[in-house]
């Protein structure tokens, strides 16, 4: 089954669920809605549940397991969701011990540990191809792990980058030449410290020596 979560910002008054959350519609300064929907492996939905405006997508998982094992009283199943969606702490509290199964990402820092000097992920695994099959015990252990490699998207952020890179140093550039404006401003004195200059050069002092 696949499951998603989203939001709906919410312009009434009287709703009891409406609440002020994350919103994926970028309107803060609304309350809002949140609702998961259920779906075959076809993409057929079977259940929708609305929560409170203010609940955290993982914290919805629970009420989908009770669902799926009482209501539809289905004992094997796989439950296909995002990274943000099934997380370590829901397959700990949750999935494992409801007995189903699950397909979700990893997040950056265990790809990273995968991918250490002496790890199950080395990049010359895609010399010959995108996907591969590994495992990793120590830190997954009785789970199936697939990598791929996405080509597109490694040239798109390589160009990315790259553009980052190029605008940054036009803006230190840019700042350099401001500063170096100001230093070499800040040599000059004032105006003010010009005129008293001149006005002292140019005053007649009295003579102190008397005349004939």
């Amino acid at each position: 089954m696949l499951y998603d979560v989203t939001s709906s910002y919410f312009e009434g008054r009287y709703c009891p669920l409406a609440r002020y959350g994350h919103s994926r519609d970028h309107r803060r300064d609304r309350p809002q809605i949140v609702y998961g929907l259920l779906c075959t492996r076809e993409g057929l939905p079977i259940a929708v549940e609305v929560f409170d405006g203010n609940t955290a997508d993982p914290s919805t998982l629970r009420t989908q397991v009770e669902k799926v094992k009482d209501r539809f009283a289905i004992n094997r199943m796989v439950l296909v969701g995002d990274r943000g969606m099934i997380t370590s702490a829901r397959i700990r509290d949750d999935l494992k011990p409801a007995g189903l199964d699950w397909v979700t990402c990893l997040r950056a820092p265990a790809i990273k540990a995968l991918a250490q000097d002496d790890g199950p992920l080395q990049l010359s695994l895609f010399d010959d191809r995108d996907l591969a099959e590994i495992s990793a015990p120590n830190l997954f252990p009785g789970e199936r792990l697939i990598v791929c490699r996405n080509r597109d998207l490694a040239a798109e952020r390589a160009r990315k980058r790259e553009e980052l890179l190029a605008a940054t140093e036009r803006e230190l550039t840019r700042i350099q030449e401001q500063v170096g404006r100001e230093t070499r401003a800040s040599r000059v004195p004032p105006r003010s410290a010009w005129r008293s200059a001149q006005c002292s050069i140019g005053r007649r002092w009295p003579s102190t020596s008397t005349s004939r």
